[in-house]
């Protein structure tokens, strides 16, 4: 349900609220730190109180240039 890497990012941005589901779901990709760091960022405000927010760092394989 969480994992379906793009090829050219490095970060998968998932989400959940445990009030209404206890898995994580898919938010978003990051290429590199500081735009992960942006998104966590910029989610947070959006979503609100409540959610929380994981960060998985992809295989090599699909951010290797």
């Amino acid at each position: 349900k969480a994992y379906a890497p793009e090829y050219g990012y490095k970060y998968q941005l998932l989400t959940r609220n445990q009030k209404y589901d206890r898995s994580w779901e898919h938010c978003d990709y990051a290429k590199d730190k500081t735009e992960k760091n942006y998104l966590l960022n910029e989610y947070g405000l959006a979503y609100g109180a409540g959610w929380e927010f994981k960060v998985i760092v992809l295989p090599e394989k699909y951010y290797k240039v």
